[in-house]
């Protein structure tokens, strides 16, 4: 299934073009990478695909059920909340399906309800119905999801009720990765996420996002870190975006071979074209073949 389709996004700022006629495809489970010198306008590519920034011209298409979640670069979260609190307005719709549960069940021991058989049974079919959505939405495991991801960003027991706002740049960074994570969107846009992570973290996100359900578009810099993801890569620069399958190291071996095949192609037209002048200027003047 398809999540994203660029079809021909073109950005200029001041006059200067950045994005040129861009295109760019991915599909559900893809892992592709974006990679380019500094300024090439990776960023603002992941920008307009996000709906952050508009494109001069061009098309996104994308299904509307479609769910995006996007990161930027140096990202950080800053709120009054614990780690903890912040962490579960992700889960807004669960929390208050809960709620209805709770409400359902003192019904249930109700005097008044269980001892009405038709009004006990209305209750009972409401209770279950609104279980069975609870546990397919992933109710009965989102605090063991938070706790998993909290740890993988080094958050532990002790960090839970500490407040956000009081938290270091890096740490609002790696909660603002770890919010995003728990949040499963479709789509999950990456600018630089390995910027304040250890070692260890870094080899827990890895295997996080191998295993990810959805599809992730990932800008960075770190080649190690983009061999063990991605399996797309598509190169902005001179304005387009190329596309290479494979990981970074792929790519690269790629694009080796064709900067070797068009300098031969170059070499070769070069040749031609001396030869050709070298011709005309030793025939131009003869009558038998100037006409040649």
């Amino acid at each position: 299934m398809i999540v994203l389709q660029v079809n021909g996004i073109t950005k200029s700022f001041s006059g200067t073009d950045i994005l040129n006629n861009v295109r760019l495809e991915v599909q559900h489970r893809d892992r592709v990478a974006l990679v380019g010198r500094n300024g090439a306008g990776k960023s603002t590519l992941l920008k307009i695909i996000a709906g952050e920034m508009t494109a001069d011209s061009g098309d996104l298409i994308m299904p509307k059920d479609v769910q995006v979640g996007y990161l930027e670069q140096h990202a950080g979260i800053d709120s009054p909340l614990t780690i903890w609190e912040e962490m579960l307005t992700v889960f807004g719709p669960l929390l208050e399906m809960e709620k209805r549960l709770r409400k359902l069940e003192a019904q249930m021991a109700d005097p008044s309800v269980y001892e009405n058989p038709q009004e006990y049974d209305r209750v009972m079919k409401d209770y279950d119905a609104l279980q069975i959505d609870f546990k397919d939405s992933g109710g009965y495991q989102y605090e063991s999801d938070m706790r998993s991801v909290l740890h993988g960003m080094r958050f532990y027991t002790e960090d839970y009720e500490k407040q956000v706002n009081l938290l270091s740049g890096g740490q609002k960074t790696r909660l603002a990765l770890a919010k995003m994570l728990l949040s499963k969107p479709d789509l999950l846009i990456l600018d630089e996420p390995t910027n304040h992570l250890d070692i260890e973290t870094l080899g827990w996100l890895e295997k996080y996002l191998v295993s990810y359900e959805g599809a992730i578009l990932i800008v960075s810099h770190d080649r190690y870190f983009l061999d063990q993801i991605v399996t797309i890569t598509y190169e902005v620069s001179r304005r387009k975006v190329t596309k290479y399958v494979g990981n970074y190291s792929a790519y690269l071996v790629e694009k080796a071979k064709n900067y070797e095949r068009d300098k031969k192609l170059y070499e070769r037209e070069t040749s031609e074209k001396a030869k050709l002048e070298d011709f005309i200027q030793r025939n131009i003047a003869r009558a038998s073949t100037s006409k040649m």
